[in-house]
């Protein structure tokens, strides 16, 4: 192949349906691009159904999702732009439209707005397979059997999973070892990240669907997971990774070293925690952030957490802020003053989120990369100080984990506390007794990637405790995942996914005036002096910031279709296009797989090798190449073809689901 030829590939379903970044990316294939036209357009009732259809916890991600859409959005590579701000506009409908708007919307809007939601064909998306809907019109199958299902772990992966067992119209029991939902949602993220109030809504709203939940109960400890076998059809093991993973340094047996999840999850039990005046923290992630970012607060609050959760309503959180603000600063007790990062990662390398990163800066916390531990400094059984190297390198040259240091390096830093946010472990001691259920090297359950079966046929396991540490909306997938796998099982079916495909010509499709210019905005937040105790950091657009954000979206289910026959090659469109996005080649030009060349073939009748190597249909036709990474949707080139060989058509889909036989 000569190197002026272009590889180029016919579009199949699948390449339209990964255009639309945002959706591909999103675990739950959440249909982002139209509910942020949504918010844009002022439809906010209707942008919350197109949310929450996929995603049960769509109020949790409103606020807390890590947003893997946000990083596969490409308004974030045109002209060096930044991604359009998906997941504060999803948290402007759930606000408004969801569990938590029963406390904020007029009585008369309520019942339209918990309305069950039977179909989404009028909403302009493309709908996935274990969509609300979708789901329910499964269950309508004839002749399906129901069984009973025992969920371990109320956390999200159970949640998600008891949530789609109900619509599939099995009995869904989840077992909770806490006083409350959530798990780690709830005891391992810091309080001023999260809605209380707002996520025990959201789980209520599953609670209604007929949904047990019974708390209090440890399994290996209450019952056994073999009694949960034989009392139910099928299991699923959702349980977090409630355990730190700990550091084994010189030093560490004395008294002020902490482990990050023990010391999130008393803080937001309510229990104070006096962490003396300077604290370091071990660790480059997200865990990390948060661990540091509680240090600060730590010991604030003369009114416990759950006290407070109970005080105020959604209605007057603003007042809330205020009040807890006063309670802070008059009841203040010893807490952090002093807060330093040792992440072995440099800046590049850090693992945590921009965003997170920023955050903790901003509230004052020093932040060192490449800086390594190397032994904990105590007197008298206490923590005195601790000891670190400057970190060279962090990987070898094959890619592997395998730090190294420089030498004579060593710096010695003072502390009270030292708090180790260096990953995370399971309890596996639930599956005692179980011996036909495998554990994997890392300790996490082994489980088939595609149905979350473990090597028992009737358990199945998602969340961290079969993938390891992931986002919230993965935790999702994997409750969806399960309980389509765990419906197959019991019907002894197997369920097949179609898809349906739409194509519509948008004869005056524009883009809105200036929407290049648009800028990402920064989401509110409280000032820094303001933030302590538990209060909400993040106050999130208004309605109308909101459609600004939204407009920003780049409409990537808009295609630009091209009609052979019409075209005359004058070459206008690629004179009119201002990111260079079409060219139009002679046929000799362009190389590919064997669906092109079947194409070619079929076109022509000539074979594309025969085409290269010089056959005179070269000189008689040529072919149109577009871009699609660079293509903004401008339409430009629509307007300016002479003969309508060109035009703007939106592309949708469809899944749905159907048992085979």
């Amino acid at each position: 192949m000569s190197k002026d030829q272009y590889q180029v590939k016919v579009p199949t379903t699948d390449t339209w349906r990964e255009m639309v970044k945002c959706q591909a990316a999103c675990p739950v294939n959440t249909d982002s691009r139209a509910y942020v036209l949504a918010v844009a357009d002022g439809d906010l009732e209707r942008g919350h159904r197109i949310a929450r259809e996929p995603n049960p916890l769509a109020s949790m991600c409103g606020r807390i999702c890590g947003a893997p859409c946000e990083v596969a959005c490409r308004r974030g590579d045109i002209n060096e732009d930044e991604p359009v701000a998906i997941r504060p506009l999803k948290r402007i409908l759930t606000e408004r439209f969801g569990p938590e708007a029963q406390s904020r919307l007029p009585s008369e809007q309520l019942e339209r707005k918990l309305d069950h939601i039977v179909s989404t064909d009028e909403l302009d998306e493309s709908p996935v397979g274990w969509s609300r809907s979708m789901l329910k019109k499964l269950a309508e199958t004839p002749g399906r059997k129901t069984g009973s299902v025992a969920i371990i772990g109320a956390g999200p992966a159970g949640l998600s999973a008891a949530h789609d067992l109900r619509l599939l119209g099995h009995e869904a029991t989840i077992y909770e070892a806490g006083e409350q939902s959530g798990g780690m949602i709830r005891f391992g993220v810091p309080s001023y990240r999260v809605d209380w109030e707002m996520m025990d809504q959201e789980v209520q709203e599953i609670v209604d669907l007929g949904v047990d939940i019974q708390y209090n109960t440890r399994i290996g400890k209450d019952i056994t997971l073999e009694d949960l076998r034989k009392k139910h059809d099928s299991v699923f093991l959702s349980v977090g990774l409630m355990n730190g993973r700990d550091l084994n340094i010189e030093g560490r047996e004395n008294d002020g070293v902490i482990i990050a999840v023990d010391l999130l999850l008393n803080y937001n039990l309510g229990y104070k925690v006096d962490l003396g005046e300077k604290v370091i923290v071990i660790g480059g992630g997200d865990v990390a952030m948060d661990a540091a970012r509680t240090a600060l607060r730590a010991g604030h609050e003369e009114t416990t957490l759950s006290e407070a959760a109970t005080q105020h309503s959604a209605e007057d959180e603003a007042e809330a802020v205020y009040e807890a603000l006063d309670v802070a600063r008059t009841a203040l007790r010893l807490g952090a003053r002093d807060v330093k990062i040792m992440a072995l990662e440099d800046w590049h390398e850090l693992p945590a989120t921009q965003i997170e990163v920023d955050e903790a800066l901003e509230e004052g916390i020093g932040l060192y990369p490449s800086t390594g531990p190397n032994r904990i400094i105590g007197e008298d059984g206490n923590v005195v100080g601790f000891e670190t190297k400057d970190v060279a390198s962090i990987f070898d040259e094959n890619g592997r984990f395998n730090p190294k240091y420089v030498e004579n390096s060593e710096k010695l830093w003072d502390c009270d506390t030292i708090i180790l946010a260096i990953g995370q472990q399971a309890d596996l001691s639930l599956i005692e007794g179980s011996d036909d259920i495998e554990i994997t090297p890392r300790g996490f359950f082994k489980t088939d990637k595609e149905t979350g079966q473990t090597t028992a046929p009737d358990v199945f396991a998602g969340g961290d405790v079969a993938h390891g540490p992931r986002l919230l909306i993965d935790a999702v997938r994997d409750g969806h995942v399960a309980s389509l796998a765990i419906d197959e099982y019991l019907q002894n079916k197997e369920i097949e996914r179609s898809v349906e495909t739409n194509w519509t010509n948008l004869e005056d499709h524009v883009m809105p005036e200036n929407w290049l210019k648009y800028q990402r905005e920064k989401i509110p937040t409280l000032p820094v002096d303001r933030r302590t105790g538990i209060t909400q950091i993040e106050i999130g657009y208004t309605p109308e910031q909101g459609a600004t954000q939204g407009m920003r979206c780049l409409e990537c289910s808009v295609n630009t279709i091209f009609n052979g026959d019409l075209c005359i090659l004058c070459n206008g469109c690629v004179d009119v296009c201002p990111w260079d996005c079409l060219k139009i080649v002679s046929l000799d030009k362009i190389a590919g797989d064997e669906t092109l060349n079947a194409v070619i073939e079929e076109h022509t009748g000539v074979a594309l090798d025969d085409i290269n190597k010089g056959h005179e249909i070269t000189t008689q036709m040529a072919v149109m190449l577009k871009d699609d990474e660079a293509c903004t949707r401008c339409a430009l080139c629509a307007d300016r073809c002479p003969t309508d060989a060109i035009t703007m058509e939106s592309f949708r889909f469809k899944e749905t689901l159907e048992y085979k036989g």
